[in-house]
């Protein structure tokens, strides 16, 4: 028997004899407590980690850093040089403020790359990244302190080695080495105790994952506030928060900036942003790798030359046959097609995504959807200008998980599983798992989140 099935076996052993209708009425408390909720409900989760075993560590490594470089080589290839416009659509007060420099290397600083996970075969395949503005790491490492504290893992724990990752701690080593960078860059010594702000709007549905973050500073000692893109005064050398100067900025949605409701009440932070007198991580410039359509450039040959060798081997390996929905000609697979017809007769191949979408938003996948629709969603995006990615279905993974309704288990049922890599300046730091009945697998849609647990003997 496999390590990873033993070790399901023995979590399902362990949770029924102790006592799983008790320990996810504890959990859902302690999140309760925590004000871990989004749209009003309790933030979605399974009374269950997700466990890798810890020998795929390595490869979890070499992919995150393999997969960031190119995506930064695409960013500085597009802000530098002006390629890729097809792909990346950056427009109006986005693309304005994206062209800012950052004041530090690189542009993609924090981001989750969302994967399909065979740990059978060991096969990973990127589906999307998300750059602009990823969430959810407040809300992994508290619900993984909740985990961690569930009778049934510390029972395991006493026959197995579990690895985790506290992604927020990671968070925090990038975040000052990146301020580190900037004063250099700027010709200043840095602050000893920099102030710190964590921005989003106050009504953000991720509100209660940025708290989380201040938390975190605030015990490591660092005088940090939540902020409202709104809350911010700036006399032209420095930006403040309630009196206070602010050194340090992490934002959420650059949406609750840049959308008209917001937008003439924040110029105070985009005009510190514009003069460059606050360290604000990530960068606007990071809603350049946010395109659906930037698999294209690491899925077809006629880009292949702006990567490495080793590049070019982990596209071929991990990334799925990927293009923007347009009409002409392309390969799939070196076969020349064209496009759009090819597309609408072979749907069950395929998944439709927004390019520029979000929270599993507007995807349609052929597999599951009705001709019609499918014929209706191709000509929308021909006629009406907006812009889709087509990309290769990729079987989807599933994993058993315990289902607790109302103080009662009801036993395990299977789930389509996302695993989703951190990387923070390149490098892997962490990972944790959504989980859903349905194909499109993401919390706005009905999901939950778990955290991922690297085990061994």
């Amino acid at each position: 028997m496999s390590l990873l099935k033993e070790v399901n076996r023995v979590f399902g052993e362990t949770l029924e004899k102790t006592g799983p209708g008790p320990q996810m009425e504890s959990l859902a408390g302690q999140m309760a407590g925590k004000n871990m909720f989004m749209d009003g409900k309790l933030f979605p989760t399974f009374l269950k980690p997700y466990f890798v075993e810890q020998a795929a560590r390595p490869l979890f490594d070499k992919v995150t850093r393999l997969l960031i470089a190119s995506l930064n080589k695409i960013g500085t290839l597009y802000f530098e040089e002006g390629l890729f416009k097809e792909q990346i659509r950056l427009a109006g007060r986005t693309a304005d403020l994206a062209s800012i420099d950052p004041g530090y290397p690189g542009h993609q600083i924090i981001n989750r790359l969302d994967v399909f996970y065979i740990p059978q075969t060991g096969e990973l395949k990127l589906l999307e990244y998300n750059c602009g503005d990823p969430s959810g790491m407040g809300w992994h490492d508290q619900m993984l302190e909740m985990f961690l504290g569930l009778p049934v893992i510390q029972q395991m724990a006493k026959q197995y080695r579990f690895h985790v990752d506290w992604l927020v701690k990671s968070h925090f080593r990038t975040f000052f080495k990146k301020y580190g960078q900037w004063c250099r860059n700027k010709g200043i010594q840095p602050e000893a105790k920099p102030n710190i702000s964590f921005v989003c709007k106050r009504d953000s549905t991720v509100l209660g994952d940025f708290l989380a973050f201040v938390e975190y500073y605030r015990a490591m000692g660092y005088k940090t506030e939540f902020g409202d893109p709104r809350d911010f005064e700036y006399d032209g050398r420095h930006l403040t928060l309630n009196g206070d100067i602010i050194h340090l900025i992490y934002r959420d949605a650059i949406d609750d900036v840049i959308l008209d409701p917001y937008w003439e009440d924040s110029q105070q932070l985009v005009q510190a942003l514009r003069d460059q007198a606050v360290c604000f991580i990530n960068p606007v410039s990071a809603a350049s790798g946010d395109w659906k359509s930037i698999l294209e450039i690491l899925s077809d040959s006629r880009y292949a030359h702006y990567f490495s060798a080793e590049e070019q081997s982990c596209h071929a390996r991990h990334i799925p046959w990927t293009r923007t929905l347009l009409e002409g000609s392309t390969t799939y697979h070196e076969t020349e097609i064209d496009m759009i017809p090819f597309v609408r007769r072979n749907k069950d191949r395929f998944v439709l995504k927004p390019n520029d979408g979000y929270g599993g938003f507007g995807v349609m996948v052929g597999r599951s959807a009705r001709s019609s629709d499918w014929e209706s969603l191709i000509d929308k995006s021909m006629n009406e200008g907006i812009v889709y990615t087509v990309q290769d279905l990729v079987e989807i993974p599933r994993e058993d998980f315990p289902i607790v309704r109302d103080g009662r288990f009801e036993g395990f049922e299977p789930k389509n599983v996302n695993l989703n890599l951190w990387s923070h300046d390149g490098e892997f730091a962490g990972a944790f798992v959504r989980a859903a009945t349905g194909s499109i697998i993401n919390v706005h849609q009905g999901g939950g989140m778990v955290p991922v647990f690297f085990v061994s003997k």
